[in-house]
């Protein structure tokens, strides 16, 4: 099972919709809404249903109601995470479940689940200076049957400084042997050559996947906001050139 939280964006949603229907074929994919436009969740519900993707909205975020600055996002998008594990994992309990941002896309086939092979976790790990660690929930795998329970909480850690996700290190995380995590591979490029990567990059993870990041670097969240704004346009130009060419190649 792959869990996508959407939020506000149904552009990027139907491109991960479409590609993932592609490059991932055997998985069973649902979306789960956080957004807090009405417009925009009328829209991406649209989406999932012309795709068939099973479509889920977040009921009762205090945070999602708020101005989406980086403390309440990260709030909102626990919250969210949350809400879909309790409601839809726990009672299902699928042997395998991954969950991922909106801005996240296969440009290949792939089976992201072989990162379960023998392990109980796998994915994008943000590690701490002390060794600490806990996985990305934009790219974040369970192996359900091998958990030792079931009680995940996606929420940040204020205390510890770990974001969204890091709450997990004392519910999970810690109790894990390292050889129990599989790391998925991450290398930063450029957007283009005439870019620096300090301005705007793509994540390429576990080789198989892109991920778009409207925040790439923390420079960029300060950068002048027209300039942010046609970098994002880059990204997307590239995403939509990707599909572009696989359903051209359909035809």
């Amino acid at each position: 099972m792959l869990i996508t939280v959407a939020f506000n964006d149904p552009q990027v949603i139907e491109w991960q919709t479409k590609l993932i229907a592609h490059y991932v074929p055997g998985a069973v994919h649902l979306v789960v809404d956080n957004s807090n436009n009405t417009a925009a969740k009328a829209s991406i519900q649209d989406v999932c249903a012309a795709a068939g993707i099973r479509y889920f909205v977040v009921t009762g975020n205090p945070w999602v109601k708020k101005k989406t600055d980086g403390n309440d996002g990260s709030r909102s998008h626990g919250y969210a995470l949350n809400w879909a594990w309790a409601n839809i994992v726990v009672p299902n309990r699928p042997s395998m479940v991954g969950v991922l941002d909106h801005d996240i896309f296969p440009v290949k086939e792939t089976d992201p689940f072989h990162l379960l092979e023998g392990y109980t976790v796998g994915g994008t790990v943000k590690p701490l200076p002390d060794g600490r660690w806990y996985l990305w929930p934009g790219f974040a795998f369970f192996n359900f049957d091998r958990l030792p329970h079931a009680r995940l909480n996606f929420g940040k850690d204020w205390l510890d400084d770990m974001d969204t996700g890091g709450l997990n290190w004392r519910q999970l995380y810690r109790s894990l042997k390292r050889h129990e995590l599989h790391e998925a591979s991450l290398l930063q490029s450029p957007i283009s050559d005439d870019i620096p990567i300090e301005d705007a990059l793509f994540d390429r993870i576990d080789d198989d996947w892109i991920h778009e990041s409207r925040h790439s670097t923390s420079m960029a969240i300060h950068m002048d906001a027209a300039r942010r704004q046609r970098l994002l346009f880059l990204k997307r130009q590239h995403t939509a050139n990707m599909l572009s060419a696989l359903e051209g190649s359909r035809s």
